[in-house]
């Protein structure tokens, strides 16, 4: 989990501090909670090789595949996830069928881009066989897709903006007795049907892409890959993805998936925020971390058009970009005006009860930040003493 603090005074150093915290504990729970429903196979990825938690199959990387952190489970120095280039990065295990008339299959993904900009399919875990399918992948409309046969599938469509620079786990499941396939997201069921798939599975059980169907290449992290030889039941998956919430604070309301902590404080201390509060902080301090590198790299402040496609540098490289769209937003509307080095940006509620923030800054590095509990606020009214944002933000590459 990373923490940001941005003081009074804000520098470079504090604008791009990251800090990792220890929580070894919730780490080794999710594990347990895993190999509590006895897999044939679980590889966490917490490098680019190694050895299954379950059984005695391994798993070796080939192209671009590296070791990331932190990973969807407990921010930790030990929790690492393979992060995959989608280009020809691919991890093959020594798994190789396994599976009778049922099975499960399971992934922490967190998509680097979406398949609909990358132009191919981005796989996430399966053993390929052609007309015995058993693939989870998303697909070029950025749907989820569950193959248990000869080409029939059972699909999912989670909300593209809360696909990427994000971590879901994902389980999918098939009974070919009872003739039914479930795909959870985030340890609830979102699609079911009875087109259940056919029995004795025989491919090699591969992560990140297809050993059979080439070009699949999945483009961001994976981890805590898991396969049975059963299906697991809607309260064996609530309680392994209950597992991992140990470290994980409630997502703030809207259409903006993230976990982060986020706390304000004035003079008098610490602010008392609703969740929809905890948005536009978020937003106006991600504005304010692209806006100081556009100050310093670009030599001038940048409009809000430019900080959602990507502000580029004096010298041609690329800066950070908003993750979302404020437009997006149900709660405030946000403005930014820029002129030369000098910025102003506002998140002014839509309806009575949530505060208004102004943050501005009329040269590098200084900024303030202001709020107003009744409604749209200016330069002159409470000054924010400090913020700190942990475990997200809404500023990405």
């Amino acid at each position: 989990m990373s923490v940001m603090f941005i003081a009074r005074q804000w520098s470079r150093l504090a604008l791009a501090g990251l800090i990792c915290a220890a929580l070894h504990g919730a780490e080794a729970d999710f594990a347990a909670a895993v190999l509590a429903t006895h897999p044939i196979a679980y590889y966490r990825l917490d490098s680019t090789e190694g050895k299954s938690l379950a059984g005695a199959t391994q798993y070796t990387s080939t192209g671009g595949v590296s070791s990331g952190a932190p990973g969807a489970v407990a921010g930790t120095a030990g929790s690492h996830f393979a992060k995959l280039d989608g280009r020809d990065g691919c991890i093959v295990t020594t798994q190789a069928g396994g599976v009778g008339a049922a099975a499960t299959m399971m992934a922490w993904v967190n998509l680097a881009a979406l398949p609909s900009g990358e132009g191919h399919f981005f796989y996430v875990v399966g053993e390929s066989q052609n007309g015995n399918d058993l693939d989870l992948q998303f697909e070029n409309d950025n749907a989820l897709r569950f193959y248990t046969a000869s080409g029939g599938h059972l699909s999912y469509a989670p909300p593209p903006t809360t696909l990427v620079n994000q971590w879901h786990l994902i389980v999918a499941t098939m009974d070919a007795v009872s003739q039914t396939r479930v795909i959870y997201w985030d340890g609830k069921p979102v699609a079911t049907d009875k087109g259940g798939g056919r029995a004795g599975k025989t491919g090699t059980f591969s992560i990140g892409a297809s050993t059979v169907f080439g070009g699949r290449f999945f483009k961001g992290g994976i981890e805590e890959a898991g396969l049975w030889n059963r299906a697991l039941s809607s309260g064996e998956v609530a309680a392994i993805y209950s597992a991992s919430k140990a470290v994980a604070a409630p997502a703030p309301a809207g259409p903006f998936a993230t976990t982060a902590k986020v706390e304000v404080e004035d003079e008098s201390g610490k602010i008392a925020l609703k969740p929809e509060e905890k948005i536009a902080i978020m937003f106006l301090t991600a504005i304010q971390m692209i806006e100081s590198d556009c100050q310093y790299r670009a030599k001038r402040a940048c409009t809000l058009d430019q900080l959602l496609a990507g502000p580029v540098a004096a010298d041609g490289s690329h800066l950070q970009r908003l993750k979302f769209d404020p437009k997006m937003d149900p709660n405030y509307t946000y403005t930014l005006a820029a002129s030369g080095l000098a910025w102003e940006a506002h998140a002014n509620a839509k309806k009575p009860g949530l505060s208004g923030f102004c943050f501005l800054s009329r040269s590098f590095p200084q900024a303030t930040a202001t709020y107003n509990p009744a409604g749209t606020a200016g330069f002159i009214d409470k000054e924010l003493m400090g913020r700190s944002i942990e475990g997200d933000s809404f500023a990405t590459q």
